[in-house]
């Protein structure tokens, strides 16, 4: 799946329609969230089924590879369709006083002129990042990184440490409702007029992994809000209502 795909839905019918003329499983580049919940859109041809993977043990992925499989493959268990996905890890170790960031060590990935679609989800624990990759860099990337934000690194084929968990920051807010608008205005702190004009009419806020522009949609616990540019909130739960009928909400951002 190219870059210049205008219509990834479309795309990726396509490419179903091959595999089942083919017979030959067929796998995308890691897609984003807002990507995946695209193709969600769209009806799995006869023939072929869908699966996703983003690597071993990786049990909160957020970028994912797409894998298309003739129906034959049905039959197969899960562990063996999951080891035909083109996905490997490598673990790069460090001192644990060292504190590399997800940018850094993302733009140290990219430096080496490899494209964004072939790095899946990245882990920074104590001591050690996880990353994944396609399988088409993994060697050079192996071989290629020293450094990452100034910090001397090891590189380690696979998983070498555990992987930790994602990270949240607490946010415990006031709302007059539980509108999309009134959402996006206080975690992202600008006013109601801003967040509807300069995010959610411009197509920046995802509700779900899928952009929403109806600024008066409702949300309810366990909705996720991206908002491009800002960072992506988990609605965690209401935690009751005000003297002056404020409703208080518990918002996790991710970090």
């Amino acid at each position: 799946m190219s870059d210049g795909d205008n219509n990834l839905a479309a795309y990726a019918a396509n490419a179903a329609l091959r595999c089942a003329k083919k017979g030959a499983p067929y796998f995308t580049r890691f897609l984003s969230e807002g990507e995946q919940a695209e193709i969600k859109r769209v009806g799995v041809p006869s023939g072929v089924f869908f699966r996703y993977f983003a690597g071993e043990q990786n049990t909160e992925p957020q970028r994912r590879v797409l894998g298309i499989f003739p129906s034959r493959f049905a039959d197969i268990e899960e562990e063996r369709l999951d080891g035909m996905f083109p996905i490997k890890a490598l673990t790069f170790v460090f001192r644990k006083q060292d504190a590399p960031n997800h940018r850094s060590v993302l733009g140290t990935l990219t430096s080496l002129g490899i494209d964004r679609d072939t790095i899946g989800d990245i882990y920074i624990g104590s001591g050690a990042v996880i990353v994944y990759i396609y399988d088409t860099v993994y060697e050079y990337v192996a071989e290629s990184v020293l450094k990452i934000g100034g910090v001397g690194v090891e590189v380690i084929k696979g998983i070498a440490a555990e992987i930790p968990k994602r990270q949240f920051k607490e946010m415990k807010l006031s709302v007059s409702s539980l509108r999309l608008d009134t959402f996006v205005s206080h975690t992202v702190s600008v006013g109601r007029t801003a967040a509807v004009e300069r995010y959610i009419k411009a197509q920046k806020v995802a509700v779900n992994s899928a952009v929403c522009t109806d600024t008066s949609k409702l949300l309810s616990e366990g909705d996720t809000v991206s908002v491009r540019g800002v960072g992506k909130f988990l609605f965690y739960r209401i935690d009751g209502e005000g003297r002056k009928g404020n409703i208080h909400i518990t918002v996790k951002k991710y970090i």
